[in-house]
């Protein structure tokens, strides 16, 4: 729908170019009046100032002075009275007369309106006899001062009611000292000049009018072929475009000259095409959107059918703890992670990821991950297994390759074998301890090459032991200072208290968590797999388990207590005495600590000596449960603690903060003696 404009661009310049004239053509009336005036006013003063001063040449000033003290004349006043009226006659001033200025007013000494009497005398005839005196007024009373100091004073305009417009130019006759004796002045009658100057303003004005009028008209005609129409035209031509419709009124447009009207035409039309072209390109978007939906849905499927499936329940666990974790970016994910039993005690892992982006590289992630598992469920051990995988995904695919660390786990014995082919270093914790990058040989991906001899790295796991792999999308995340995540972000992630202590989910997620704070752009991360693996079969000699700070906690530590000692063959009455030791020491831990603060717990049975050694590790404080313990039970148990032990032992280390209560027990793998229960 169109809209009605209700100011349109022609009416703002002809309002525009009519200000614009009217401004001009005041400023020309009002610079031409002003030099006109100043001239004819000058030619006039001009005109005054040669009678004054002729006048003035002819005149003693002490001849003054006896005139306007003794207001007397002679034959001397006669002849200056006569010169003075063949002055007025000989020249355009309507008066000339001499004053002598004081008080408020001036004497007149001589005037050429005086007229003589019957008898001669000049004194019986004109209105400014000698002597008359007259107050001054207006601009001649501002300069009074001025003439009563004989000062020279600008010629002076006014209009008097009698008169008319009159200029008066003087002159001061002065004594040799500079003393004043009187003033010849010269009235010019302005009234004839004055009805110029109108005149003047009235043609000169009109004149302007007239000339700007029609040059304006001219102008607006011009602007209106040139400029106006063109752009009605052009916003016509525009406002009917929708939808690529219309086009047409575009080239109806008539432009004159090669100006930027013409440009902005162009631009238009070149704007249409344009338009047009983006239109085809955006139906093809649409199309290719369409298409990769689809594809992005089969990628999706493909990704979740690539996911290990829940491992089978038995008796008795399992001796290791595995959670995985995929992050999709915005690109389809050609990561993965995978987990399998190759018998009842060996377990099979993969880790990998294959480089770039697409559904080519999606199947092929997942047909190579299908070859392994054929190669490592064959039976063959695992650098054979991977070498024919490599082989077989050569043929498959000499342009693509997978990056992918392939391990297996022996329940039974902790021995943990693995072969690196492209994939980042992983990171191992030993028990409660730190997590340290573990130094590995990293070998070509697989399918890169069918030449390539891959080999075997083992760990020896124990209790508690923990292995965190990841694929190269972690380690790539960029933080705002230039720094990626893998390069010292990630290991300090690991190592945070809530994450080390935490199950395998929630390490993952505090991981997975810490890498997209890290980013710059979270929006623009690359997907990315994380696997954990824990080892929680115990060790004779030692193990360890996590404790709450609660009656959970309690319950906890007295059944790990049961089975590490059952382990060593001690049992009966000398168990029963080492768990209530264990819940006393643990009660009294428990109270200086916080409600949600964890404990691990440490139990050793070194071989060969009928010790056990217990020993609990948490945030207290810094403060000893035993020496500050408060209220009857609380001394009865350390009392009681204390005489049954062969030491408990007390220390803080400040690298963690972590307090540390060691508990030193002797049995004896007879029965214990009597005296030991007090």
């Amino acid at each position: 729908m169109k809209k009605k404009m209700r100011f349109t661009l022609g009416k703002k310049m002809v309002l525009m170019i009519l200000a614009m004239s009217a401004i001009l053509c005041a400023v020309v009336l009002f610079t031409s009046y002003r030099t006109y005036r100043q001239r004819t006013t000058s030619f006039y003063e001009q005109l005054g100032y040669n009678v004054v001063r002729m006048l003035a040449s002819q005149l003693d000033p002490d001849e003054l002075d006896r005139y306007y003290k003794t207001q007397e004349m002679d034959q001397r006043y006669y002849e200056i009275q006569g010169l003075i009226a063949a002055l007025v006659d000989s020249s355009d001033v309507e008066y000339l007369y001499v004053v002598r200025p004081n008080g408020v007013g001036v004497t007149f000494l001589f005037d050429s309106d005086m007229e003589a009497g019957e008898n001669g005398d000049y004194s019986a005839g004109g209105y400014c006899a000698l002597g008359t005196y007259t107050e001054l007024l207006g601009e001649f009373a501002q300069n009074l001062d001025r003439l009563l100091e004989g000062e020279p004073v600008d010629p002076i305009i006014q209009h008097d009611p009698s008169y008319g417009w009159m200029m008066t130019t003087m002159v001061p006759i002065l004594h040799e000292d500079g003393e004043m004796a009187a003033y010849v002045m010269a009235d010019i009658n302005m009234d004839n000049v004055m009805r110029e100057y109108q005149r003047f303003l009235l043609y000169t004005g009109g004149l302007l009018l007239a000339l700007t009028a029609a040059l304006t008209l001219v102008y607006l005609l011009i602007i209106r072929r040139m400029l106006i129409r063109p752009l009605q035209q052009l916003t016509e031509a525009a406002q009917s475009y929708e939808g690529g419709e219309g086009k047409k009124g575009f080239n109806k447009i008539k432009t004159y000259g090669n100006d930027e009207l013409k440009t902005l035409t162009d631009a238009f039309r070149m704007m249409l095409v344009e338009i047009e072209i983006n239109n085809m390109e955006q139906k093809e978007l649409a199309l290719r959107e369409q298409r990769l939906d689809s594809e992005l849905q089969l990628a999706n499927e493909l990704n979740v059918s690539m996911l290990p499936k829940a491992l089978p329940q038995r008796d008795g666990g399992y001796p290791f703890s595995i959670q995985g974790s995929i992050r999709r970016g915005q690109e389809l994910s050609c990561c993965f992670y995978d987990y399998f039993l190759l018998d009842r005690d060996q377990l099979c892992i993969l880790v990998g990821e294959v480089p770039g982006v697409g559904v080519p590289q999606v199947l092929y992630t997942a047909m190579a991950q299908a070859t392994i598992k054929s190669q490592m469920r064959s039976g063959l051990p695992l650098t054979q297994a991977v070498t024919a995988a490599g082989q077989q995904l050569h043929e498959i695919s000499d342009s693509m390759c997978l990056n992918v660390l392939v391990g297996v786990l022996n329940g039974t014995t902790g021995r943990f074998s693995c072969i690196n082919a492209g994939q980042p270093k992983p990171l191992m914790m030993r028990g409660e301890d730190r997590y340290e990058w573990v130094k590995s040989l990293s070998y070509a991906p697989l399918g890169q090459s069918e030449n390539v001899v891959y080999r075997v790295m083992e760990l020896e796991l124990r209790q508690g032991d923990r292995l965190f792999f990841h694929t190269r999308g972690l380690d790539e995340i960029q933080g705002r200072e230039g720094h990626s995540f893998g390069e010292e972000q990630l290991r300090l992630a690991l190592n945070q208290q809530q994450s080390r202590q935490g199950d395998l989910e929630t390490q993952l997620q505090y991981v997975s968590d810490s890498g997209v704070a890290f980013a710059q752009r979270p929006g623009e991360v690359k997907g990315y797999a994380l696997l954990g693996l824990e080892y929680r079969r115990r060790d004779r000699a030692q193990a360890h388990c996590l404790l709450t700070a609660d009656a959970a906690g309690s319950r906890a530590l007295l059944e790990f207590l049961r089975g590490q000692l059952a382990s060593n063959q001690v049992e009966g009455r000398q168990a029963a005495l080492l768990a209530v030791l264990a819940d006393e020491l643990f009660t009294l831990c428990r109270h200086r600590s916080e409600p949600e603060s964890r404990f691990m717990a440490e139990c050793a049975v070194p071989e060969g000596e009928d010790l056990v050694i217990l020993r609990l590790k948490g945030e207290m404080g810094g403060r000893d449960p035993l020496k500050e313990a408060e209220g009857g039970a609380a001394c009865h148990a350390v009392e009681f603690l204390t005489k049954n032990c062969e030491q408990v032992l007390f220390e803080r280390n400040e690298s963690d903060s972590m307090d540390i209560v060691t508990l030193v027990w002797r049995f004896d793998r007879g029965q214990a003696p009597r005296q030991q229960y007090g």
